[in-house]
C-alpha cells in the first residue's frame, strides 16, 4: 500500500511547520520579507504573495506584483 500523499500547497495556500511541529494552512494573501534584493524588489521590504506554485527546479514560487519569484527569496514569519 502506498503512503497517503499530503499537498502541502494550492495556487492559494501553503502549509507551514512551526518550531513545535504544530501545522498551519496559511492563505493568500500573505506577506514575507525580501532577503534578496531583485531588479524589481527591495532588500528587507515587506510584500505581499498574490498566489503560490510548485517548480521542479525552484520547489516554490511566489507570484508578487503579478511577477514569479522563487521562495528563498523571501522569508515567511508566521507565529502561531
Amino acid at each position: 500500500m502506498d503512503p497517503p500523499k499530503i499537498k502541502y500547497l494550492d495556487n492559494s495556500s501553503i502549509m507551514v511547520i512551526n518550531n513545535y511541529g504544530k501545522l498551519r494552512q496559511l492563505f493568500v494573501p500573505f506577506r514575507v520579507q525580501v532577503v534578496h534584493a531583485t531588479p524589481t524588489l527591495v532588500k528587507d521590504v515587506w510584500v505581499y504573495v498574490e498566489e503560490v506554485r510548485e517548480h521542479e527546479k525552484y520547489l516554490l514560487l511566489y507570484r508578487i506584483a503579478n511577477s514569479w519569484w522563487p521562495y528563498y527569496v523571501f522569508r515567511l514569519h508566521v507565529d502561531f
